[in-house]
């Protein structure tokens, strides 16, 4: 029984949260953070995969797109990637850039 608890719990931890196309399109990446000095920092969000390659890398940076926007991120900057033969992880920063200081 617990087996299937915490089972249940790491699949919602790790699901892509369901944002609206319309909301993933409004957002823009960034190339470069300094682009982005005067905007509120909403945090740092991870995707992840274990598919191999590009379908891989690709999915891991949905979800970690799709997690900015989930925080009401205006702009995004892809900051690691890392692909090992296992898994692959992408981390970006979300940041709202709607009131710049």
């Amino acid at each position: 029984m617990r087996r299937w608890l915490l089972l249940f719990i790491l699949a919602a931890c790790t699901t892509v949260p369901k944002v609206s196309q319309e909301r993933l399109a409004a957002m823009h990446q960034a190339d470069d953070e300094d682009l982005l000095k005067g905007c509120k920092r909403l945090g740092r969000f991870s995707g992840s995969s274990t598919q191999v390659g590009d379908p891989g890398l690709e999915q891991a940076r949905t979800e970690a797109r799709a997690k900015c926007a989930q925080a009401g991120a205006t702009d995004f900057a892809y900051v690691n990637e890392s692909v090992t033969p296992d898994a692959t992880t992408v981390a970006a920063t979300a940041w709202d850039c709607r009131e710049r200081k």
